[in-house]
């Protein structure tokens, strides 16, 4: 038999699909719809999405056949686990691939906060020159000597501490309760116990957490209000861990002096989000992650897993072991042809 695999939205890269497509049919679904989701499920034994497109318990009990779920990247917070695991079925991630070019589009977003990238370039093509900013060079900041604040000190916090304690001198602090300070002190990073004290000091704060029910909306007024007034926001991981309100209200007020979203509440972003005519902030549309390497190696992952998968193989990421068994049997007799 072959086994059927829904892809919602392409992969990142064609090598994966065709990987795909040597031993097992793969329906594409390009520009899918809630309703082309459901029913595209329903013959599914592999089904892989990323992040808005959501496998929730509705897809998931749709597709009655469906052994594993696979997400793009590393996050899995557009895909129900517990779901999932109720009824037997794997699901998978692929992380560390998104370290490097994720932990470079912080640092790209930061040193253009730190020297107005986005305000020099329009000076620049509306005829302006250096004599314009005399007046405001102390509003441009040095990073060497600089404090960055990591939230979140996994993978892509640990290769942004490498990055900027070692090109640029930062003095770096983190908050990530489920680290332990003397695995950040071998990296030269002070772990602090509250985010709130890594707010008060920190001069660039750069989000590197997963979304789940601790972290939604942990910046939030109060967080906006223990950051100090020349300090910058970074946020490359996920939307909702802002709230974009209080991050507004925390940009028009001088609560804080700037902020870089590479990822929002509701992607993707409008004309009319508020946050677009706001001056002192840089946008970019998700693509943190987009680089040439990444696409490879994640697209290929996402192939060699979920075919692991249909062997009967335990794949590398599960995210759900206690669904494993289940799955297994399942896969067993489908290729037995039972």
């Amino acid at each position: 038999m072959r086994h059927q695999v829904l892809l919602i939205d392409p992969l990142y890269h064609i090598g994966g699909e065709r990987a795909l497509r040597e031993q097992v049919d793969v329906t594409l679904l390009e520009k899918p719809t809630r309703m082309a989701v459901l029913d595209a499920a329903k013959a599914a034994h592999g089904i892989c999405g990323r992040y808005p497109n959501r496998v929730d318990a509705d897809v998931i009990e749709a597709a009655e056949d469906l052994l594993v779920i696979c997400s793009s990247g590393r996050g899995t917070d557009a895909i129900d686990i517990e779901a999932a695991t109720r009824r037997g079925v794997t699901v998978v991630n692929n992380p560390g691939f998104g370290k490097v070019p994720v932990s470079e589009h912080a640092l790209f977003m930061m040193m253009s906060l730190s020297r107005h990238g986005a305000e020099h370039d329009a000076m620049t093509r509306t005829g302006r020159g250096w004599q314009d900013r005399l007046g405001a060079a102390n509003t441009i900041h040095d990073l060497e000597g600089a404090t960055l604040g990591l939230v979140g000190f996994g993978q892509i916090g640990t290769e942004m501490a490498r990055k900027c304690a070692g090109a640029f001198s930062m003095r770096v602090i983190a908050y990530d309760p489920y680290v332990a300070p003397e695995t950040a002190e071998t990296l030269g990073v002070t772990l602090l116990p509250t985010l709130e004290e890594v707010l008060a000091q920190a001069d660039y704060v750069s989000v590197h957490a997963e979304l789940n029910d601790e972290t939604h909306h942990m910046f939030n007024d109060a967080a906006f209000g223990a950051m100090q007034p020349h300090a910058c926001l970074i946020n490359t991981a996920r939307g909702k861990i802002v709230e974009q309100a209080a991050l507004h209200r925390a940009l028009t007020s001088g609560t804080i002096r700037a902020a870089a979203l590479d990822v929002f509440e509701v992607e993707p972003v409008g004309p009319d989000n508020p946050l677009c005519a706001l001056e002192n902030i840089i946008l970019s549309p998700h693509v943190g992650g987009l680089t040439a390497g990444f696409a490879e190696a994640s697209a290929m992952s996402v192939a060699q897993q979920m075919l692991s998968v249909f062997r009967g193989e335990y794949p590398e990421n599960i995210r759900n072991p206690d669904a494993w068994e289940r799955t297994k049997q399942r896969a067993m007799r489908l290729l037995a042809g039972q």
